[in-house]
């Protein structure tokens, strides 16, 4: 071991640098970026020259004279970003309403953000699908009622929840749209149409309400109820089979027309009538409707409108944007984004690049500053891409369900393997060369495992090899690899793990002799017999320490080779039941996707940390897949609305260990609780710490960080300390810390 005061003298002249590149490559750990796709807008509202949409991936705010548009996540402070609903009260402040029963008040003068959360008596999250302001009230339709909200009152609060609405509704039926008409309050069901005086303090009681409903109420020709707008006092409302005027002489309804069509909203502007529909817009003209031009526009399934003062009107797409009509023609504004907010894979590849499975939506590109569909290629287009990885050339292969595997080299050739021009063999009982790749594996040595959902010939797995990628190995029912409906696989030091759905795990091991089968070997795990906790098995992963971990249907449970079977690790509330990705990064920390968030065990196996949309700054619950860029320790968070990106600062191990780098440096203690770090320390390396005289203070064994105390648990003084490093192999490295007493 060095002398400690040899190795003072030597880094003394290095300390200012040390200080320095900690403070560049530090910057941003433990940050949240939240990426989505914005170009479908439920609603649109325009206020002083900005067009505020409320989209499935957060707010977007269109600046109408720059033509840009800001954007704004729960990053920055929403409650979540399935929006359906954005107004704004007397006070300036706007209103966001999700799916996940979040109301989001943002303040743009203060640039301040609450959030309230709307939780029904099941403790089930409640959709709010329009906000209404009233003076210093909000009125609030939900899923299942329709609740009234009390700005000021303690911060804000709910005061009251109207379950029925009326005799002729059952209760709890979808509130999908308010109006405030004089003193009255109108209400759009997915049941019918229900009035009431707001002003009335028994609201609660039912019959205090009047419902309308197509078997009670004459000339209403649905009960499914999607808009609601007053013109001169007369009550229209847009159904899923068109739109209908209320009588209030005799309490009847007219229909006003368009009863093929699902008219998701109406706007009235210069004495004409607008319906926003499924396909494109209508303009009224008592009595006839006559569809506006949709030349030009990109998607004619428009969800929301409006009309400025110009006459122009801006719709809401379903998934194509804004588009604006000027009375002439349509332009239209797509939102910068991945095409889609379900990301079922991703892959980093050598130039720091982001490839994005997207399953029904194709594949995208994200180079850190823009995104990019691959929808327009052949071989991705109309194929569900559900894996993507980067081989040890750098080529980029692609999985499919229904359209085999696709390769990518790198010199823009791309290439799709069918059982056309390989072995892959469609499901059976189909004629259209249907072929189900669900995974991709690569082995240490660069031979391409690919799993088969269930094909013709029995044929379960296909390899290409490192060496020559059409030299095709493959496996069939023969082979010991027999039950169908292969989920995940991933090849480990000569084994292959293939994750079945109803059927458990299999672990087939070849012994690294790809060709030659005569050595194989093949385990079948169970429920039943090795204590699974269940037969679905949606992945699995091997970590640091060679401890086999599997992710079900039921939880997560991890091989315990001295008894020879599995033991369930029990997941914290509220994350589960099923697991559907484990990613370890290179702390051996395990990384667990859950049907409800994310977890993370340490190197010990203790769960040190979940994180949440009600915790943290993960944009959703349901984590579909996990990637860690081993580089950098970014993990990449795929879900069901969105995709996540948490910089953990835990990247590549350093190769030299000088490169082992302490921070914060100087590390100041105040409370006690503070932590030193020691980044890019490899996995099993042991850091000791010495005073300057040569004194051992502490040795971190495992982990790594310090906790500023010495070997009997007491604070260390003020002063400077030096670490010596050691890695298994008997290589080492010296540096200092200066520790700060506040």
């Amino acid at each position: 071991m060095a002398d400690p005061k040899t190795i003072f003298k030597l880094i003394r002249s290095s300390w200012l640098v040390i200080i320095f590149i900690c403070k560049l490559s530090l910057a941003g750990v433990g940050d949240w970026t939240t990426y989505t796709n914005m170009n479908s807008i439920n609603q649109v509202f325009l206020r002083e020259g900005k067009l505020w949409c409320a989209t499935t991936g957060g707010a977007a705010v269109l600046d109408m004279n720059k033509l840009t548009f800001a954007k704004m996540t729960n990053v920055n402070g929403l409650g979540g970003n399935y929006l359906y609903s954005v107004a704004r009260d007397s006070g300036g402040s706007f209103w966001f309403g999700a799916q996940n029963g979040t109301l989001t008040k943002y303040t743009p003068d203060e640039n301040s953000w609450l959030v309230y959360n709307f939780i029904d008596r099941d403790e089930s999250r409640l959709h709010i699908n329009n906000i209404v302001p009233d003076g210093e009230m909000l009125w609030i339709a939900t899923n299942k009622a329709l609740s009234l909200f009390l700005i000021a009152k303690n911060g804000g609060e709910i005061k009251e929840t109207y379950r029925r609405l009326g005799e002729n509704l059952n209760g709890e039926e979808e509130v999908t749209c308010v109006r405030i008409v004089g003193e009255k309050i109108w209400a759009g069901l997915k049941g019918g149409v229900a009035t009431a005086n707001k002003s009335d303090p028994n609201l609660m009681d039912f019959s205090r309400w009047t419902s309308f409903t197509k078997e009670t109420s004459s000339g209403l020709g649905s009960n499914t109820v999607y808009c609601l707008i007053n013109i001169n006092d007369d009550i229209l409302v847009g159904t899923d089979q068109g739109v209908y005027k209320f009588n209030p002489q005799d309490s009847t309804w007219q229909s006003l027309g368009l009863g093929n069509q699902t008219i998701n909203d109406l706007q009235y502007s210069n004495q004409y009538l607008y319906a926003a529909t499924s396909s494109g817009i209508y303009v009224y003209q008592n009595p006839v409707w006559t569809p506006l031009s949709d030349s030009g526009l990109l998607s004619t399934d428009l969800y929301s409108i409006t009309i400025d003062s110009k006459g122009t009107i801006w719709a809401g797409t379903a998934d194509q944007g804004i588009s604006a009509y000027n009375g002439t023609v349509w332009k239209n504004y797509l939102i910068d984004g991945p095409p889609s907010n379900d990301f079922v894979d991703m892959e980093t590849d050598d130039d720091g690049n982001l490839w994005c499975a997207h399953d029904m939506y194709g594949a995208s590109l994200f180079d850190g500053d823009k995104w990019t569909s691959l929808s327009e290629i052949p071989e991705i287009s109309n194929h569900h891409i559900k894996t993507i990885k980067e081989d040890l050339e750098g080529n980029i292969w692609f999985s499919s369900w229904g359209g085999g595997v696709i390769k990518y080299d790198r010199d823009t050739t791309w290439t799709r393997y069918t059982e056309k021009n390989s072995p892959l063999r469609r499901i059976p009982n189909d004629t259209t060369g249907y072929v189900v790749v669900n995974d991709i594996a690569l082995d240490e040595t660069g031979n391409l495992w690919f799993p088969l959902w269930d094909a013709l010939d029995s044929t379960r797995i296909v390899c290409s090899p490192a060496q020559n990628e059409t030299a095709w190995v493959v496996f069939y029912d023969r082979d010991g690899i027999n039950l169908p409906y292969r989920e995940r696989v991933i090849a480990r030091e000569g084994h292959l793990y293939i994750c079945l759905r109803g059927s458990g795990l299999l672990d087939y091991n070849y012994n690294g002799t790809l060709q030659d089968k005569s050595d194989d070997q093949v385990i079948h795990y169970s429920e039943e017999s090795d204590h699974l906790s269940d037969n679905t098995i949606w992945c699995v992963q091997v970590d640091k320490d060679e401890i086999l971990w599997v992710g079900t249907s039921s939880g997560l449970d991890k091989y315990d080779p001295d008894y020879e079977r599995f033991r369930a690790v029990k997941l914290p509330d509220p994350l589960g039941p099923q697991v559907n990705d484990i990613a370890v990064d290179e702390r051996n920390n395990k990384w667990i996707a859950t049907s409800n968030g994310l977890g993370k065990i340490n190197s010990k196996g203790e769960f040190e940390e979940y994180y949440t949309t009600f915790n943290s700054r993960i944009c959703a619950n349901s984590i579909l897949r996990l990637h860690i860029d081993k580089s950098t320790g970014d993990v990449w968070i795929g879900t069901d609305n969105g995709l996540s990106r948490f910089e953990s600062g835990i990247g590549a191990p350093a190769k030299d260990l000088s490169e082992v780098i302490p921070f914060p440096n100087p590390f100041m203690i105040e409370s006690g609780t503070e932590n030193l770090t020691f980044d890019r320390l490899p996995y099993q390396a042991t850091v000791r710490i010495y005073t300057v005289s040569g004194e051992l203070i502490r040795e971190v064994k495992s982990g790594n960080q310090w906790d500023g105390r010495n070997q009997g648990g007491e604070l260390v003084a003020s002063g400077i300390y030096l670490f010596y490093v050691q890695d298994s192999s008997g290589k080492s490295a010296i540096g200092k810390i200066a520790v700060i007493r506040l």
